[in-house]
């Protein structure tokens, strides 16, 4: 083959997949930006945005308590598909003095985890899944655990939970909403989570386990260490 010719069909093939990549990722990012439109409508004044890394969040009110929905996209996964995490975050004071985070199945590569952030670790009660890790911070995170672990050890169970964070500031649970496309993030360097969707009867369940979590620290006017 003459050399012109091949190098022809070469720069054909190279525009050829500059193309298709282009279009994939445009395709990509109108899926991305439309994963949590179905649930909208859970949260009174709902309103969503499009955060830096092209993934929505969405800010607005659930009895009366302010809530933020984000995604957070895990491709820090060597030894399964890349993950899709979702934040149910009720950003409101709590009468707690120290703080809590509970994490399922670490990994050592878990970056978007409270547990990071602390030093204190604390043993997981009797009836917690043996991959588990919880930290604390603050006199009042061992009577924090204690307050909440019955509640909570039913729904570290579900293979969809990721980690559960109680502090002064609010309290925040982590499931998983969907798994990568391992070929799209490795040969093209595109986040790719096909077909995911927040369902609003998921996004309820989720915010119903946060207010009884929320229940369970203001039946006392205090959890703290004294």
């Amino acid at each position: 083959m003459p050399l012109t010719l091949a190098a022809l069909l070469l720069a054909a093939a190279i525009a050829f997949f500059i193309i298709f990549g282009r279009r994939e990722a445009r395709l990509a990012a109108s899926a991305r930006h439309s994963i949590l439109d179905p649930s909208k409508d859970v949260l009174d004044a709902g309103k969503i945005e499009i955060d830096s890394c092209g993934f929505p969040k969405l800010d607005g009110t659930f009895r009366g308590r302010s809530f933020r929905v984000g995604l957070i996209p895990d491709t820090l996964t060597f030894r399964r598909l890349p993950q899709l995490w979702l934040d149910v975050t009720m950003k409101r004071s709590l009468p707690v003095d120290g703080s809590v985070a509970i994490l399922i199945r670490p990994t050592g590569a878990d970056y978007f985890s409270l547990t990071d952030r602390w030093n204190e670790r604390l043993e997981p009660p009797a009836n917690f899944p043996e991959m588990c890790l919880i930290k604390g911070d603050g006199p009042g995170a061992r009577h924090i655990l204690e307050r909440i672990a019955p509640y909570v050890a039913n729904l570290l169970h579900d293979p969809y939970f990721k980690e559960i964070a109680i502090t002064p500031r609010g309290i925040r649970i982590m499931h998983q909403l969907a798994e990568g496309k391992r070929g799209d993030h490795l040969i093209l360097r595109q986040i790719v989570f096909e077909n995911a969707r927040l369902n609003p009867e998921d996004l309820e369940d989720v915010i119903a386990a946060v207010l009884e979590v929320e229940n369970l620290l203001l039946n006392v006017k205090l959890v703290s260490a004294a």
